[in-house]
């Protein structure tokens, strides 16, 4: 338990040695959810539409960071040679990986507060139940780790596809329903979105806001998220057989 305490300690100590960075990560999202929200004021049917776009830009984000966090943070620490250390050590990647889940945990949070307060700013209306809705939003961020850990599991086999990160997360945010519900998509976008778990996350969010049942969705959001959490774990000890079989983490 103190080795992965460690690693979330190590996820954590650049805030502390560039504290300028939780002032980005506070200003930031302003920037980025500023433009949706104004689109949804001028050509949505209300403050609904416009609440509905803001719950789906926030768990967006959870995506967004973990997305970055694992497919940037894996193959940077692979080309640093951190993970070649690791591999001699009895620590598993999957600690590695959890410890970088943990650490985008909470980064996440603190950005989640940072863009409530940006959405109180610009004067959207959040109607939610908050107690259930930061339970969606942990329930969505621990499904969104276990698909996060099938695409780092594609990182260590593929090597470049930490590349994909950043075109990848915003499609996988559009197809999710990031500013309006799948079902408005053609259908085999649909059909995409159902094995997406951020899409049940903001599904269920957005029933908080009606006042309606969200079970069904949790219990799709929780399904999806092991199921993706079984394969990244298959992947991961498939790259780990691997690599040390080739005796590096880069090319085999």
């Amino acid at each position: 338990m103190r080795g992965f305490a460690a690693l979330v300690r190590k996820e954590l100590l650049d805030f502390r040695a560039y504290p300028l960075d939780l002032v980005n990560l506070a200003l930031s999202p302003g920037l980025l959810v500023a433009p949706h929200l104004v689109v949804a004021r001028l050509f949505g049917t209300g403050p609904d539409f416009q609440s509905q776009v803001a719950v789906g830009l926030l768990l967006w984000y959870w995506l967004s960071t973990l997305f970055w966090e694992v497919g940037h943070g894996i193959g940077e620490e692979m080309e640093e040679g951190v993970l070649e250390q690791l591999l001699v050590t009895p620590k598993s990647l999957l600690a590695v990986l959890g410890a970088k889940a943990v650490g985008a945990m909470l980064t996440n949070a603190y950005i989640s507060a940072g863009i409530v307060g940006w959405l109180f700013a610009f004067g959207i209306p959040l109607p939610l139940p908050w107690p259930a809705f930061m339970g969606v939003m942990l329930l969505t961020g621990l499904g969104l780790g276990g698909f996060c850990m099938a695409y780092a599991g594609l990182v260590l086999l593929v090597k470049r596809a930490e590349n994909l990160g950043a075109g990848t997360q915003t499609v996988l945010g559009g197809l999710a329903g990031m500013t309006a519900p799948p079902q408005v998509l053609p259908q085999a976008a649909w059909i995409i979105s159902r094995v997406i778990p951020l899409s049940y996350g903001i599904e269920a969010a957005r029933r908080l806001l009606g006042g309606e049942v969200v079970g069904d969705q949790l219990l799709w959001l929780v399904l999806s998220g092991a199921a993706y959490g079984v394969a990244g774990w298959a992947l991961l000890g498939r790259a780990q057989r691997r690599m040390r079989a080739a005796g590096t983490t880069g090319e085999f």
